[in-house]
């Protein structure tokens, strides 16, 4: 188990605050936030290229760790050989040992044909591909990921993301992986941390994350489309014009928030127990992988999110008029 403890770091204008966190041996970990919340500082840390102004960490072999920057760090003036080789050679393994080695993670990895071939030759992908096989080849204990595939196109993202799970399977490492794209944590971590101006606001699986979001902020990043700040008065949410029903005592100052895909989008009002029904006029239609998002103004701004055969049978445009429905259990409650 790695184990940090109160770890703080003032960095220039910025600082980590007393971050804490327990990852179990074998566990694949996200830590998740924008950009400039303290992610790379962070694992940088863990790696030992940074040290803390207070904490400590316990569980790590710096001997035993495989690092992946966002930039990759390749080395230009090598070949995609002698980049895989690099680490098993710093480390004395000898020569045939360290063929033989490159060679057998290079097949795994489906670069073999890159062997000989020149850095600056390579695709995103294939570099990418080749930073994971030099990362990997010494059988590292702790995986240590930055933004790996930030510079990358989604189809590229998607197979490099398969492989990282496929790399967590068969080797049983420890990983902490940087990003700041939540499907892609959702799409490769056992758990989340959740990183905000240096702090951990949230730590739990995906699922935990996603369905119960710890406060505004960690709502509106895990795509919560429907945010609002205001109060509650008799099981209502009051908002400027905004009434929206909801199961919460009361309150002066809160959030709350609504994901999209909890509401019913309908072209006339429909029958339902769900006390939240909404008549307004669509805005903006945006096309998702599996369907659409649809923003509509209901005196607020609301967003349903539908598939794509309800959007072709309800043959909407821009300016049709649509009720939105949803329950008051849907509505998730914050604290300021």
């Amino acid at each position: 188990m790695i184990k940090l403890s109160g770890i703080s770091k003032n960095y220039k204008i910025f600082s980590l605050k007393d971050i804490s966190l327990e990852i179990q041996k074998g566990e694949y970990l996200v830590i998740l936030g924008p950009s400039g919340s303290g992610k790379t500082l962070l694992l940088e840390i863990i790696a030992s290229l940074e040290k803390p102004h207070k904490g400590s960490i316990e569980g790590v072999d710096n001997s035993k760790i495989g690092f992946i920057y966002q930039n990759l760090m390749l080395f230009p003036h090598l070949s995609v050989f002698d980049n895989i080789a690099y680490g098993l050679k710093m480390r004395g393994n000898k020569k045939m040992k360290v063929s033989e080695t490159v060679v057998q993670t290079s097949k795994k990895l489906h670069i073999e044909h890159l062997l000989e071939r020149n850095i600056k030759t390579l695709s995103g992908g294939e570099k990418q591909r080749v930073a994971i096989a030099r990362a990997v080849v010494y059988k590292p204990e702790l995986l240590l990921f930055d933004e790996p595939t930030a510079a990358l196109d989604q189809n590229v993202k998607n197979e490099i993301q398969k492989l990282f799970r496929q790399i967590h399977r068969e080797t049983g490492a420890t990983v902490i992986h940087v990003t700041h794209d939540f499907n892609e944590a959702l799409s490769v971590a056992d758990k989340i941390a959740v990183i905000k101006n240096g702090a951990i606001v949230q730590f739990g699986t995906p699922e935990e994350i996603f369905n119960t979001p710890a406060d505004s902020f960690v709502a509106d990043f895990v795509g919560y489309r429907n945010v609002y700040s205001g109060k509650i008065e008799d099981n209502c949410f009051i908002s400027g014009n905004i009434k929206i029903y909801v199961e919460s005592k009361d309150r002066k100052k809160v959030y709350i928030a609504v994901k999209s895909e909890d509401t019913i989008l309908s072209v006339e009002k429909i029958k339902s127990s769900a006390r939240n029904s909404f008549h307004g006029e669509i805005t903006d239609i945006e096309k998702k992988f599996n369907g659409y998002n649809i923003v509509v103004n209901a005196g607020f701004e609301i967003c349903s999110t539908i598939t794509s055969a309800s959007f072709n049978n309800l043959e909407l445009d821009i300016g049709k008029k649509v009720f939105i429905t949803f329950k008051s259990s849907a509505v998730k409650v914050f604290c300021h």
